[in-house]
């Protein structure tokens, strides 16, 4: 049977420690067998999309009519209260409206004197109120002329010069509510729940939340959907009574994952033991001829048999998918050039169920610890057979994955 990339091993079925008896340690086998694929690596970097803190109001002030600008003393940046004056429009022509307004208004009243017991008081009557209403407009028009601020927050923007001429609709300036900001966040769905707590970092500095609502994903985060995470973009309110936070700033969610991430098959994913305290997934791997265990995170579940997870890869890594014994990190692994001898075929193994290549190994030390992240080097000088575990079989260069 043809396996791209495949390759069988046999290996020890036991290692041996310091404290066993030679007796024993001679009967220490040199070989299993053990499954190992090449690892294809997705970068994190197509995934790490960042949204951007809003003002939980925002609002453009705008010129209600053609006007000159005649005074904005408040500078970008400044804190306005509710119903602060920010702008004052040219009042020449709204004032002597309302005079005529006024004036209107009184000529009514007189009108109506003269005619109160005559037929045509209705219709004084009513060119009173006509009057009337004209002047409250008028006065409307010369409020509009004082620019206030609708609510209190803070100039994000000043589009405008005294002096200028603002045709009707022209932008003079931008407000914000920054007390509390938003940003639309991708969550795990079972996390994004209305009105749950969630904490999210804000350009290093992690920051809390509650979620307001839970929406499908937009065109922005359309990437996510290549990953095997169910996600969702939620609404998230952070307070910031304090300032601490500005509009405009970078937010990434805690879901998003920030190692390479790879889709292996699942017998290769080995679960911390129950009721075990701390620890978590993890894999195996092959690195430079050594076993090394790699803590994951498990994305999700792509298909059947088959998990995506997240981890301190590297390209050059050879997973462990099964073994026939259990593997200690830091083994040192030299596999046969059986697969080469013939064609990439893998070897015929009397039990269909089991799999590999033949390779000799060399058990770590007792007591030596191996992190994934030591150098070959390291571990080169560190993993050294005992003395009295039987010889090393005559190394062979590995096969490529």
């Amino acid at each position: 049977m043809m396996v791209r990339g495949w390759s069988t091993a046999l290996f020890a079925l036991s290692l041996v420690t310091s404290t066993m008896p030679a007796a024993r340690a001679q009967q220490v086998p040199e070989s299993a067998k053990v499954e190992s694929i090449p690892l294809e690596l997705k970068s994190p970097d197509r995934y790490q999309i960042p949204s951007v803190l809003e003002p939980i109001r925002r609002v453009t002030i705008t010129a209600p009519s053609d006007s000159i600008l005649r005074s904005l003393e408040l500078p970008v940046g400044t804190s306005v209260r509710d119903r602060q004056e920010i702008a004052q429009l040219d009042r020449a022509e709204a004032l002597a409206r309302v005079k005529i307004a006024d004036a209107s208004v009184k000529e009514m009243q007189a009108t109506l004197a003269l005619l109160k017991q005559t037929p045509n008081a209705a219709v004084a009557e009513a060119q009173l109120e006509a009057a009337q209403a004209r002047a409250e407009l008028a006065a409307l028009d010369l409020d509009r002329c004082t620019l206030r601020a609708p609510f209190a927050g803070r100039l994000l923007d000043v589009a405008v010069s005294p002096g200028q001429f603002l045709p009707k609709g022209a932008k003079v300036a931008e407000l914000a509510d920054d007390s509390s900001l938003r940003v639309l966040i991708p969550l795990e769905r079972p996390a994004a729940t209305v009105g749950s707590n969630v904490k999210i970092n804000v350009e290093g500095q992690v920051v809390a939340g509650k979620v307001q609502a839970s929406l499908p994903l937009p065109e922005s985060l359309a990437p996510l959907r290549e990953l095997a995470t169910a996600f969702t973009a939620a609404w998230v309110i952070i307070p910031n009574d304090k300032g601490e936070l500005e509009p405009g700033q970078r937010a990434l969610s805690p879901s998003l994952p920030t190692s390479p991430l790879a889709t292996i098959p699942a017998r290769a994913l080995h679960q911390p033991a129950k009721g075990a305290s701390g620890g978590g997934s993890h894999v195996q791997v092959i690195r430079n001829e050594y076993v090394a265990n790699i803590p994951v995170r498990v994305l999700g579940t792509p298909g059947p048999e088959r998990v995506q997870v997240s981890g301190l890869f590297r390209p050059t890594d050879a997973l462990v998918v099964s073994s026939s014994v259990p593997l200690i990190a830091g083994t040192l692994i030299r596999f046969s050039d059986s697969a080469a001898a013939n064609g990439g075929v893998e070897p015929t193994s009397p039990d269909p169920a089991e799999g590999g290549e033949v390779a000799g190994i060399t058990p770590p030390r007792s007591g030596a610890r191996v992190s994934p992240g030591a150098s070959t080097k390291s571990r080169t000088t560190t993993r050294v057979p005992p003395a009295t575990a039987p010889a090393t079989p005559k190394a062979v260069a590995p096969p490529p994955f």
